[in-house]
């Protein structure tokens, strides 16, 4: 944190975690987390001494403060899709990206495959009952909406069992107005914004990707998979 041109705020300094339980096309048993497990993914970092890089797991008691950023769950999934496509495209893996374009049918393929891998899994999994594994039919990429549910559903509990003040944002805000929305983060972490605001690219909305049936069946799964007090963060999604 020592910068010879910034001064350490004394205030709050806002680092990014993705925390544990994003795991793309694995069996449940690898992407299934408990509340404790998905604490410690938080917590987990990377510490560079000289030349050498090391795995360090931070002591949560540090964290004083949260913003808590959701996305639309079906925008969130493309955006996941997309992730997998850069990765292969560096891997310069040209069949998989035959079989995966970039378009809807592409997306529908790589649903299709997830779906069908690990079926047997799943149903022997100790961690899904039968009232998920029905809720499941019909959830195209069934495993990553359930990563979704689960990772707002612990970021939910750890924050309030921390005791920690919490601010809950949506990325569609950034669309509505950026400033009014960057301006409450800076408010919230007690900080004086500098410098210039890069203009927030919008349009990354996937509307076609998935029909009215898919979004009605999906939402209803991650009703099932979280508490109320999730779901009020996630309902307003739930319009199909």
């Amino acid at each position: 944190l020592n910068s010879p041109k910034k001064k350490v705020p004394d205030t709050y300094i806002l680092t990014k975690t993705h925390c544990i339980g994003y795991g793309t096309s694995q069996p449940p048993e690898k992407y299934i987390e408990t509340k404790r497990s998905f604490l410690k993914g938080c917590t987990r970092s990377g510490r560079i001494t000289g030349d050498k890089k090391q795995e360090v797991y931070y002591d949560e008691r540090i964290v004083q403060r949260a913003i808590h950023l959701i996305r639309d769950p079906f925008n969130n999934i493309v955006s996941r899709f997309h992730l997998q496509q850069h990765r292969h495209t560096k891997k310069n893996d040209q069949d998989w990206l035959k079989n995966y374009p970039s378009t809807v049918e592409g997306l529908k393929n790589w649903c299709n495959f997830m779906d069908g891998r690990y079926k047997k899994e799943e149903s022997d999994s100790r961690f899904l009952d039968k009232d998920l594994l029905d809720a499941f039919k019909g959830v195209p990429c069934h495993s990553e909406f359930f990563q979704y549910a689960q990772w707002h559903q612990h970021t939910v509990a750890i924050t309030r069992d921390l005791k920690i003040p919490t601010l809950v944002m949506h990325y569609e805000e950034y669309e509505k107005d950026i400033n009014a929305t960057v301006k409450k983060a800076f408010d919230f972490l007690e900080l004086e914004p500098e410098g210039y605001l890069s203009p927030f690219i919008t349009g990354k909305n996937y509307d076609e990707y998935f029909n009215k049936n898919q979004r009605a069946k999906t939402m209803k799964m991650i009703k099932l998979a979280v508490d109320p007090e999730t779901w009020e963060l996630l309902e307003e999604y739930d319009t199909y």
